[in-house]
């Protein structure tokens, strides 16, 4: 093979080489951009589910917050009660409890003008109740309520006051408790009530529901939807 044939076939050879050269690089360029989007997607499939759990264990929780200059509060509701009375429910008891708290967290700055103070509402609206309503009212009747606070979430007072109701007024009985047995009713158990912070100072407020079902036996397959609320005043 004469000089010129040889330097033609190397440099063949070099375009060979560079080429294959090229394509592998091209190859794990691509193995590259495939293992990233795997990952990229397995990772937002990750983060999707860990939110998920995280945030959403009960979709019914509300948080609101209110901000000024001085001051800031955040509301979390989680009261929502929509309960159908079953017969696995009367297996060993003949009451049913559902227990609903709310809390408020209320911080006054440490450079605030002056000291704190807003006001808040407590309320239980009732949208549906298949249960018997009595004249009369009594803790022996079907489904009885009664409410609480507490600023450290041990000691609790109870809520012992005439509550207006849309259309009417509830008195309180013994224990407490309110007979709502058939009341479809907006409950304004609280109005206005006053929280007040010296500056620098957060102040947390429990507030809690007891929904209590009575005669549950006679009762299968009953409803009562309502729900149990924090509401900032503005």
């Amino acid at each position: 093979m004469d000089k010129k044939h040889k330097e033609v076939a190397s440099e063949d050879l070099e375009i060979k080489r560079v080429a294959h050269y090229h394509s592998q690089q091209i190859l794990l360029l691509i193995i590259l951009i495939v293992l990233f989007t795997l990952t990229f997607f397995c990772t937002l499939i990750y983060i999707g589910k860990y939110y998920e759990a995280k945030f959403n264990v009960d979709n019914n929780t509300k948080i609101m917050e209110y901000k000024t200059k001085d001051n800031s509060v955040l509301i979390t509701n989680n009261g929502e009660i929509n309960k159908t009375i079953e017969e696995e429910d009367t297996k060993y008891n003949k009451e049913y409890l559902i227990e609903k708290v709310a809390t408020l967290k209320f911080v006054t700055k440490k450079d605030a003008l002056k000291d704190g103070k807003i006001n808040i509402n407590i309320k239980y609206n009732i949208f549906n109740n298949d249960f018997k309503h009595n004249v009369i009212s009594s803790t022996n009747n079907d489904v009885l309520v009664r409410f609480m606070y507490s600023y450290d979430n041990e000691n609790w007072e109870y809520v012992n006051n005439v509550i207006s109701t849309t259309n009417s007024t509830l008195n309180p009985l013994m224990g407490s408790y309110y007979d709502i047995s058939g009341l479809v009713e907006n409950l304004k158990v609280l109005t206005n009530f006053e929280i007040n912070n010296k500056k620098d100072t957060t102040t947390i407020v429990y507030f809690k529901c007891e929904t209590l079902f009575k005669n549950i036996e006679d009762n299968i397959g009953k409803n009562i939807h309502a729900e149990f609320k924090v509401e900032y005043v503005q």
